[in-house]
């Protein structure tokens, strides 16, 4: 395990992943269409999509952000899955995020969250 690693990738995701994502989710599913702003809409999808990148690009040749799985996956990889379906981008351009929110979809405990 790499603890500055780890807290980068902690404070990353709520810093620089989660905000775009939570301006999403007011702006697409809380507010009514007719409160909506497209602006930042379009403006959110775009940082979303950078900080999406620096993930996949962190991802490549590793299994997890920070060694082993630990918390630094557990916050954003949520945050992650949540942007893959919130961002509307396409993901085949991130192959590396692609497959790291599979694995962590993939294991027991979320799917069985999931599932309940």
């Amino acid at each position: 395990q790499s603890f500055p690693d780890y807290l980068q990738w902690l404070h990353f995701a709520e810093g620089m992943l989660m905000p775009p994502v939570n301006t999403l989710v007011v702006e697409t599913i809380l507010l009514p269409p007719d409160k909506r702003n497209d602006v930042n809409v379009d403006r959110a999808r775009k940082l979303l999509g950078r900080m999406l990148t620096a993930v996949d690009r962190a991802m490549k040749d590793k299994d997890h952000l920070a060694g082993d799985f630990s918390g630094a996956d557990i916050l954003p990889g949520h945050a992650c899955i949540v942007s893959a379906r919130l961002w509307g981008g396409d993901m085949a351009d991130l192959p590396n995020l692609a497959a790291y929110c599979d694995r962590l979809k993939a294991r027991p405990a979320l799917a069985g969250a999931w599932d309940a």
